[in-house]
């Protein structure tokens, strides 16, 4: 497989990542950031929120509880004069950790602010999340779309105009070369923004400025050392749902340990030759409690997982050597 030269992205199997003689996109666009004028977003977006009406709340905040959630929260409270923001949550049915339930009992109780929780419909959620891992091995498909439909419904029900997000994923990610400050599906009535596109998203960042408000990990509460990842700080609200991260590997080669290591290459906090090493050792597990907490969930035994997963593997990229799919040699 082809890597980008500056942070070891696979290039020739990533969906959507774009090229440029052999620099991924991911990296071109977090030199473009150097020339993006953030303070007149900024401006930007105190202005827009201070010449709102006001409904009774501000705005919609989507929300999980992690580092992202915090630095939204933060932001718009103490730099964007936000007094009462409505925070939206939707929840999974994975077994919760305590180092999630804090997080997200950190934000409200730090800001004494509402509160609205999402529980869909568990039968609902389980065939779908079944029903997907089994025909395209992406168990987390549903549940997802949920996570982001919920908060502009909200919205949309409470006549708030402004519901705020994390990192402009396209942009980070290298399937998109602007920065838009506006999700494509934003209207006149429901402007659905980008925190990450207002301030220059990085990891870093997000973590100092939720760890400076409250924020632990998974460290910090010392209950699951997770396999097959090399940080305890992302994904860490329910065990099993990071089995979504971790099917990518066997379709694609690459899964969380590749994306967040070449994102901290990118960032400057790491060099690449840590991360190839991290990734090479790494990349290829599967974390047994969230294996388990998956299964638990869906109702099937960890046999018939590996068969469902067996028969999606990409053989052209990963071949099963000691009970396990690793990159071929």
């Amino acid at each position: 497989m082809k890597h980008c030269k500056k942070c070891g992205f696979i290039l020739d199997t990533r969906p959507g990542l774009k090229s440029k003689g052999g620099v991924c996109l991911a990296c071109i666009n977090a030199e473009r950031k150097k020339d993006i004028d953030f303070a007149s977003r900024q401006k930007w977006l105190t202005e827009q929120l201070e010449s709102n009406p006001k409904n009774g709340y501000d705005c919609v905040i989507a929300v999980s509880g992690g580092k992202d959630s915090h630095m939204i929260v933060r932001r718009l409270i103490e730099n964007h004069g936000v007094k009462n923001p409505l925070l939206v949550s939707v929840t999974d049915e994975f077994t919760h950790t305590q180092a999630g339930k804090h997080n997200i009992d950190n934000l409200v109780t730090r800001y004494d602010l509402d509160l609205i929780t999402f529980r869909c419909k568990p039968a609902t959620f389980k065939a779908e999340t079944l029903k997907d891992f089994k025909k395209d091995l992406h168990p987390l498909k549903w549940i997802e779309e949920q996570i982001y439909k919920k908060p502009v419904e909200v919205a949309k029900a409470y006549g708030i105009k402004y519901v705020f997000y994390g990192e402009n994923s396209a942009f980070e990610y290298g399937t998109s070369d602007k920065l838009d400050i506006l999700h494509p599906d934003s209207t006149e009535e429901t402007q659905i923004i980008f925190m990450g596109a207002i301030y220059p998203y990085s990891i870093k960042d997000s973590l100092q400025q939720a760890r400076e408000i409250g924020f632990l990990d998974l460290n910090d509460t010392n209950e699951w050392l997770r396999q097959g990842s090399i940080e305890q700080y992302t994904q860490i609200d329910s065990i099993g749902y990071i089995i979504q991260l971790w099917t990518k590997f066997v379709k694609y080669g690459f899964q969380r340990v590749s994306d967040i290591a070449s994102r901290q290459v990118r960032e400057g906090t790491m060099t690449l030759k840590t991360a190839t090493r991290l990734i090479a050792e790494n990349d290829y597990i599967c974390d047994p409690a969230a294996k388990a907490d998956f299964c638990r969930f869906v109702d099937i035994t960890e046999r018939e997982f590996d068969k469902i997963v067996d028969k999606h593997a990409n053989k052209k990229l990963v071949e099963k050597r000691d009970g396990f799919w690793r990159l071929k040699e």
